[in-house]
């Protein structure tokens, strides 16, 4: 079942990709090859441009919620195909079915009679095969558009559209650094190419939980995945549910690693707030780049977890201006210094009650 958050994402991009479907239809109906010549003849433009919002509106809703996600195991290239070659035909599919609605309910001649005409006047027509191209090509758009999206996460994309971090700025930010108990243990057990796919399944079963939670996934490094939210008390509640939220579903999944690759992972993370800079760096690869003492804050209380034994440490920066909420037991383990850092810092374990 889909959350709230992640809904509004896939409808905010369902949006985004009928808007676009509904202009080509525009750009369509007077394109200068004369297909409004050859497609329309007498009919009404307007029932032309409603016909093909019709068509994106269903095409782009299986592109964002259910193509999207799919054949993610083939190579980029081939997965391209398949979806191409998916969302043609479905488009053949619609378009027949509305124009066997179009002869039941508003065509006054025979069945053969209006076969003839559709072969004769729409299907062999130059400016059918200009749109079955043009088509094509609006497909490919819809689905790079969506794997740009899946590249920067959801907003990111935008973000960077509108330059928003074209400039450094400042903000304040929650980053949680999360990576599996005993790595380089299993690793060794299972092989490295076993743990590879363990940890292609391990960041799958995070997704969900990032996006329902309205987090952003800021880097993979290794069997470590780093998050952020910007700060406020609401989203520090957010990081919270994530982490208890994946915390269970690994439970729940224990017995499908278990039963793949002999090997159930657990997790430990350091969460911390704070002022960070961020920006676009790079020339022929940009990326969005957080720092600050707050990330190295982060990293540390991370590692601060094996040697205090706590699957879970959160911050005093972390702590400020938020109170303990229900069903999460936070208990303060007192002032430590951190490499890397003049001053303390208070620490505090997170378990679940």
């Amino acid at each position: 079942m889909l959350s709230k958050r992640i809904l509004y994402f896939r409808l905010k991009m369902l949006l985004t990709l009928s808007m676009i479907w509904i202009l080509f239809g525009f750009l369509f109906l007077f394109n200068i090859l004369e297909i409004e010549k050859q497609l329309l003849s007498n009919r009404s433009p307007a029932i032309f441009c409603f016909t093909f919002a019709v068509m994106g509106l269903v095409i782009a809703s299986a592109l964002t919620f259910y193509l999207k996600a799919a054949f993610r195991k083939y190579p980029l290239w081939l997965a391209f195909l398949l979806k191409l070659a998916l969302a043609f035909g479905l488009f053949v599919l619609v378009a027949f079915s509305m124009l066997a609605a179009y002869f039941v309910f508003g065509y006054h001649g025979s069945l053969p009679q209006f076969a003839t005409r559709f072969f004769r006047d729409v299907f062999f027509t130059k400016g059918f095969l200009i749109l079955m191209a043009d088509l094509g090509l609006l497909t490919l758009i819809s689905l790079v558009l969506l794997e740009v999206t899946d590249k920067y996460g959801p907003g990111g994309f935008w973000s960077m559209m509108r330059g928003e971090y074209h400039r450094p700025r400042k903000e304040r930010r929650i980053f949680i650094f999360l990576d599996i108990n005993n790595a380089t243990t299993i690793a060794e057990r299972i092989g490295h190419e076993r743990y590879f796919l363990l940890l292609k399944d391990f960041f799958s079963d995070i997704t969900n939980p990032v996006l329902a939670n309205g987090g952003e996934i800021y880097q993979y490094v290794g069997d470590e995945v780093v998050l952020s939210w910007k700060e406020s008390p609401e989203n520090k509640i957010y990081a919270l549910r994530f982490i208890r939220q994946t915390f269970y579903i690994l439970k729940r999944r224990e017995r499908y690693y278990t039963r793949q690759y002999t090997a159930a992972p657990t997790f430990k993370a350091g969460i911390h707030s704070g002022e960070v800079t961020s920006g676009l760096v790079g020339i022929v690869k940009k990326d969005l780049v957080y720092s600050g003492d707050t990330l190295n804050t982060a990293a540390r209380l991370r590692g601060k977890c094996h040697e205090l034994q706590q699957s879970f440490i959160l911050s005093g920066g972390f702590m400020n201006d938020f109170h303990q909420p229900f069903a999460y037991k936070i208990t303060g383990i007192g002032e430590m210094e951190l490499k890397g850092r003049a001053e303390k810092e208070r620490l505090f374990s997170l378990e679940f009650e």
